[in-house]
């Protein structure tokens, strides 16, 4: 098996959690995996290591079949906060699209002038300045490989935010079949 000599530092990335996504500064790793046959060899060569190669919308991460019960808690914890995060971002007027550039600033400054939105992210972080807020839940989504941070203010959403969109969109709530009467 040939595989490619970017195959450490892909391993790397993937198996911390994160995501390779095609419009990311990890952008030329993403077109090593979707290049040719690689994808197929590198699927075949993480599988030996429990972690199986899966491929998204322009982006790739790993999942692994058998988890412990502690690791799926904490990611069931992990992704019910990215689910009260995307609330808040698509309760702004720029709504999360792949590409879309926000800056701390900017959202902060929404913030103060829509309560709710403010009342959204007094739930997501407890730090002081509403800058911080903001900054600390963008770091967030930049950790878990949803955000690419460009410079000092400015987020970018990245291919992977299809990822959340698309684990969302699966979220059924079934009626408990309890009826209120008017």
């Amino acid at each position: 098996m040939n595989i490619p000599k970017q195959t450490p530092e892909i391993f790397s990335i993937l198996s911390k959690g994160n995501f390779i996504s095609s419009n990311g500064s990890k952008g030329k790793l993403f077109d090593v995996i979707n290049y040719e046959d690689n994808f197929l060899i590198l699927k075949e060569f993480f599988s030996h290591t429990g972690y199986y190669l899966e491929k998204g919308h322009n982006y790739y991460y790993f999942s692994q079949q058998e988890e412990t019960n502690t690791l799926m808690e904490k990611k069931l914890e992990q992704f019910a906060y990215y689910i009260d995060v995307m609330d808040f971002f698509s309760s702004m007027d720029t709504k999360p699209a792949v590409g879309t550039r926000y800056r701390v600033t900017q959202i902060a400054e929404e913030c103060y002038a829509n309560e709710r939105l403010k009342q959204k992210l007094f739930a997501l972080s407890r730090r002081e300045k509403m800058t911080d807020k903001v900054t600390e839940i963008a770091n967030d989504l930049t950790t878990g490989g949803f955000f690419e941070q460009e410079d000092e203010d400015t987020y970018k959403v990245m291919d992977a935010i299809h990822y959340l969109e698309q684990v969302i969109s699966l979220i059924t709530i079934e009626d408990d079949g309890e009826q209120t009467n008017p």
